[in-house]
């Protein structure tokens, strides 16, 4: 199911005015503006209360609507940026969209239509994704499964995941490695709780490589490069090579008790990051094992990064909060009301190589924030209550010459 509707009237006055072009081939020679988005860049947004899929072409001016299975899903996009997964662990069910963009990098092709993948993976409780060139992996909690596919096979008529037991039940997590074999969490029974306590090397068949050699009381987020894949532990950060060797670099000691729950990697910086909630952001050192204070605060709501280098935090107070690379601050900016504690639904954020948006599920809107000054455009207005939002297609104004 499919609708189309033009975009709030106050981005097309405020943003829009700057006169947005989009490239076709018959325009090439345009000015494009630097402060409006890329004409291949598109915003997939998700509701917290149906199952409407938006997705949002604000060169264009224009969003279409789709509807997926279940109400609140979650969304990320896939290694390459064309393909978004949509997975909803309550009903054991992940959807993947196609937004019809291909990167080639230096122009994008539209490929299609925007549209449902025929390929759907459905087993116990979905959680925990991960993208590595074009394969796609799935964790799911309920049967300690991996569910493997990739990109080629996503609008493949009767295709079908792999999907391959390698432990109990638990909330697990998978990294996938360069020469295709795969760090997984590996539960101890005899541990109360569902967080896991060793991670070890597994092939695509399930099969140990390397068992685990360092023990830890919890194991919750993670992280790869392709060779090295990071775990947040409650006794520090375990680092996990591709050929099973592995440390832990241990908590400064003013960390106290709290500990680093997620973990996630910036491509362009080539920058690890470890962050949570009471602690704040932190960039890790692997060469000398040590870690860099980004943000220190007790008020993190969440964190996210560019992939070219700069980072965002939002606090819990709805301040946006700019780093480069190297950890200077940038700006900040007072993008949404305070986030209340016992909020069923809180704003998430994504970043294109030109804006921050920030979803704001009370004004049911979605915040633009220019990066290039860090100023921020006028909201984007969206029906029904927005939930997880993602950039997907191409940061890319050039169209190609097919």
């Amino acid at each position: 199911m499919k609708t189309t509707t033009l975009l709030s009237r106050l981005w097309v006055i405020g943003l829009l005015t700057t006169g947005l072009v989009a490239c076709q081939k018959d325009d090439d020679d345009a000015v494009k503006p630097t402060d409006s988005e890329a004409a291949f860049t598109r915003l997939l947004l998700t509701d917290a209360e149906t199952g409407a899929i938006t997705l949002l072409n604000l060169a264009k001016q224009t969003s279409e609507k789709f509807e997926a299975r279940f109400s609140g899903n979650l969304v990320y996009p896939t290694a390459s940026g064309r393909f978004a997964a949509v997975v909803n662990g309550t009903n054991n069910l992940v959807q993947f969209f196609d937004s019809g963009i291909v990167d080639h990098g230096d122009h994008a092709d539209v490929k299609g239509t925007p549209k449902w993948a025929a390929l759907t993976l459905d087993a116990p409780k979905p959680t925990h994704t991960y993208f590595q060139g074009n394969r796609i992996v799935v964790f799911n909690d309920g049967d300690g499964s991996l569910s493997l596919t990739s990109e080629d096979q996503l609008h493949t008529a009767g295709a079908k995941a792999k999907v391959v037991k390698v432990d109990v039940p638990h909330h697990g997590a998978v990294v996938a490695f360069a020469n295709g074999t795969f760090a997984v969490t590996k539960k101890d029974p005899s541990v109360a709780g569902s967080l896991p306590q060793g991670v070890r090397i597994v092939d695509e068949n399930g099969t140990v490589l390397k068992e685990a050699t360092i023990a830890v009381t919890g194991i919750h987020g993670d992280m790869g490069d392709g060779q090295t894949a990071l775990f947040g532990t409650t006794d520090g950060i375990l680092v996990v090579n591709q050929d099973g060797t592995q440390r832990l670099i241990k908590y400064p000691a003013d960390f106290g008790t709290g500990w680093l729950s997620s973990v996630v990697y910036d491509k362009g910086s080539k920058n690890f990051y470890a962050f949570a909630a009471k602690l704040g952001v932190y960039r890790i050192d692997l060469t000398t094992n040590t870690f860099n204070t980004v943000l220190k605060t007790d008020q993190l709501h969440t964190f996210k990064v560019s992939n070219d280098g700069d980072v965002f935090a939002l606090l819990t107070d709805g301040t946006l909060k700019g780093f480069s690379a190297t950890g200077t601050a940038l700006s900040d900016l007072k993008v949404v009301d305070a986030i209340a504690t016992d909020a069923k639904v809180k704003p998430d954020l994504s970043i294109s190589k030109r804006f921050v948006y920030v979803t704001d599920p009370v004004k049911n809107q979605i915040v633009p924030v220019l990066r290039s000054n860090f100023t921020a455009k006028p909201a984007i207005a969206v029906s029904g209550k927005p939930y997880k939002i993602a950039v997907v297609g191409a940061p890319q104004d050039q169209a190609g010459d097919e």
